[in-house]
């Protein structure tokens, strides 16, 4: 499960950099270019709002596979379509991509223990966030040698091994599904409240992954640094050696002692990519984030599985992916048209605001929940 959804996210995020500017390289404007991420996020935000709750009714495979069908599939469509049509085709493909990612979280959530739940979950992470440091590198390499229609070829492949892979897959859902089948769908049970806080937080954290994602390669060249890609290695070097860590603190010690010191590494990081005028600066900057993204996200999906009830794990997880998605919907919007009339410099100065609000909304969360938990002591005693 762990290759086939690495594979899967693979494919996926060689599109996030080289379409929007690919959409530029077409005669498109910072706002086309900008809603090639936000129409795809869209519709992946409503898929997650009702499969979620479904998948903890249903069996995820076949919903899986479907996923990656449409993924595959529309990304072969974009070596044809023109710009506009390639906006349109986003739309589709965010229901794949909904079905795909969604319904891999879920089977983590079902495969792994509870109690090696930090663990376990930060292994899921882990595939992910290596494909997501790696594969924009390799698609950035890629544009600048070839053209976009190799990364929809070389994207469409690495979306078929990862189906082989889901093919070997076997997948405990029987007792979920007896358990739940009878129950009427209703859209509110899509949405599971215990996730809500970390899915909150997380809608933040992904907004600043959003400008680095969608916005990198046209800050390069913004910047005149033609190996904008190495970006990417920092990144991923600091995740590789954060990640194993930080699933076993998270399971020992909690998400706090993780949480609010990663953040203010985020902050760095964003401050020196806002100022960056040479790889050097590149290069540290993408340490320093790397390192506080690797440890938050995987934190933060683990504490909304955690305190979610056990029957109601896939609404979690669409929730919680939910809130990515729409991070990536308004944060595209809102971080283009901050680069639109100002740059991508300042843009990325305009992120740390984000992180700041996690830091407030989680503080006054920590500091409210050990009030509770004293006051709970003090009456018991």
């Amino acid at each position: 499960m762990l290759f086939s959804n690495l594979f899967i996210y693979l494919a996926f995020y060689m599109l996030t950099p080289t379409l929007p500017a690919y959409a530029k390289a077409c005669g498109g404007s910072n706002f086309q270019a900008s809603l090639v991420v936000s129409t795809f996020s869209i519709t992946s935000l409503l898929v997650r709002l009702f499969i979620g709750n479904i998948m903890d009714k249903v069996k995820i495979k076949p919903l899986l596979f479907l996923g990656a069908v449409i993924l595959a599939g529309s990304t072969l469509s974009y070596v044809w379509l023109p710009l506009d049509a390639i906006i349109f085709v986003r739309i589709i493909q965010g229901i794949g991509w909904g079905l795909a990612s969604t319904g891999a979280a879920a089977t983590f959530s079902n495969i792994v223990p509870k109690e090696k739940r930090g663990e376990g979950m930060g292994y899921y992470s882990l595939s992910m966030i290596i494909s997501m440091a790696l594969s924009p590198m390799v698609a950035i390499v890629i544009m600048d040698l070839y053209s976009f229609k190799n990364i929809a070829f070389v994207s469409v492949a690495l979306v078929i091994v990862g189906v082989l892979f889901l093919y070997q897959v076997k997948i405990p859902k029987e007792d979920s599904i007896k358990s739940n089948s009878n129950k009427k769908f209703s859209l509110v049970d899509s949405f599971e409240k215990k996730a809500a806080l970390p899915s909150l937080l997380c809608f933040l954290l992904v907004i600043t992954l959003c400008g680095i994602m969608s916005y990198i390669m046209l800050y390069g060249k913004e910047l005149k640094i033609s190996s904008i890609w190495i970006y990417f290695v920092g990144f991923i070097t600091m995740v590789l050696i954060t990640r194993p860590i930080v699933g076993k603190i998270f399971d020992k010690r909690g998400h706090a002692v993780i949480i609010l010191p990663s953040s203010i590494s985020l902050i760095i990081g964003l401050i020196i990519l806002s100022y960056s005028n040479s790889v050097s600066m590149l290069v540290l900057s993408s340490l320093f984030y790397g390192l506080g993204y690797g440890a938050v996200q995987p934190s933060l999906q683990a504490w909304a599985v955690s305190r979610s009830p056990s029957n109601r794990q896939g609404a979690a997880n669409g929730t919680f992916l939910s809130s990515m998605d729409l991070s990536y919907t308004l944060g595209s919007i809102l971080l283009g048209a901050i680069a639109e009339h100002k740059s991508y410099a300042i843009m990325y100065r305009f992120s740390v605001i984000f992180i700041l609000l996690l830091l407030v909304i989680y503080s006054y969360n920590l500091f409210s929940a050990n009030t509770k938990r004293a006051e709970a002591l003090e009456e018991t005693s």
